[in-house]
């Protein structure tokens, strides 16, 4: 059982394994050591149990369509029999209309093009995932769709969208200490592409992570908010944290910190997408979450994003903080046994 972060490029590609069942949760926009996990699997003579694509960024949807260019070339045998069954909350599965070609925005050409690999691959795709569907088994792991709403499919289905783009030069050169005066809640990712965004809590008998992918903070207040109170108002126990949108603090707020018992975070990128992890991010978890006798961890699926951060050993000491890199040529592992 185990949940692999891979090196993805900009944007998020997890597979999640449990008893040669597989899901993969998006594709990034570099496929590279995607291909090399599918290649095994394929090899074993095992398949995707499904594929979910989280929403239709560039950095999220790209190493899909590779995929789906490799399916058509038969790499992976029948397309149908390697991927089971696919999750994509788009207009055309909702609304029965494609998605417009005359758009500007590379996202929604790529989610066009997505659609029609999937009619003519003939995969199944006959279902949204949404907070309503129903739970569903990776081998040993349970898979609970957390958002959107059918509401917010509805509402995105229906108008362009708007995607939040960043023309700042980050923060990666400045002291943690000279960050800690402007840090807020106040400027927060309001995109409806990322408030679409699929969540899934993926657990077993004795694990526990929530995948976020780009969630906006409001959204993910409100999820949190309603495990929460299902927890009879007790904190929410994760052995790990994905932290949304690649580390952006304009999508995580101390409002959903405080509601989570967690000491391991993590963030997927390389690092070139609009300077993001943000340093503030790392600010906020270490004063909105919990306090643990211990360290809190931040997780990387890229060591060279550590470096890009310029965080001394003295600001860690001082935050008692750790930041980890990847630990597999490929990204990141955890183990879930």
């Amino acid at each position: 059982m185990e949940i692999k972060f891979l090196k993805a490029g900009k944007g998020d590609a997890i597979l999640v394994s449990s008893k040669g069942e597989h899901m993969l949760v998006d594709g990034g926009d570099d496929a590279t050591y995607l291909f090399n996990e599918l290649d095994a699997i394929y090899n074993k003579g095992e398949s995707l149990n499904c594929l979910v694509v989280t929403h239709h960024d560039s950095d999220h949807i790209k190493g899909v369509l590779e995929l789906f260019e490799e399916l058509s070339n038969n790499r992976f045998g029948v397309a149908k029999d390697f991927i089971k069954r696919i999750y994509f909350n788009s207009p055309r599965l909702f609304l029965g209309k494609k998605i417009s070609t005359g758009s500007n925005e590379l996202s929604y050409k790529q989610a066009y093009q997505l659609e029609e690999k999937i009619c003519e691959l003939d995969i199944l795709w006959d279902q949204l995932l949404t907070e309503k569907s129903n739970i569903f088994n990776i081998g040993s792991f349970r898979v609970n769709c957390l958002s959107p709403t059918d509401e917010i499919v509805d509402s995105y289905s229906n108008n362009s969208g708007a995607y939040l783009s960043s023309l700042s030069e980050g923060d990666w050169g400045k002291s943690l200490v000279d960050l800690s005066k402007y840090v807020s809640d106040k400027k927060l990712d309001k995109s409806p592409p990322n408030e679409s965004s699929i969540v899934l809590e993926v657990e077993s008998d004795n694990f526990k992570t929530l995948l976020t992918a780009d969630i906006t903070p409001k959204r993910l207040a409100q999820v949190v908010s309603d495990l929460f109170k299902r927890n009879d108002n007790k904190l929410l126990q994760y052995n790990f944290f994905k932290l949304p949108h690649h580390g952006s603090h304009r999508n995580i707020t101390k409002e959903i910190l405080s509601k989570i018992a967690c000491d391991k975070y993590f963030i997927s990128t390389d690092g070139n997408n609009h300077y993001l992890p943000n340093k503030k991010t790392i600010l906020k978890v270490l004063d909105g979450r919990i306090k643990p006798e211990g360290k809190t961890e931040f997780y990387f699926n890229y060591q060279e994003v550590i470096d890009k951060l310029q965080i001394t050993e003295v600001e860690t000491k001082k935050g008692k903080f750790e930041l980890i890199g990847n630990n597999k040529d490929y990204g990141y592992c955890f183990s879930a046994i």
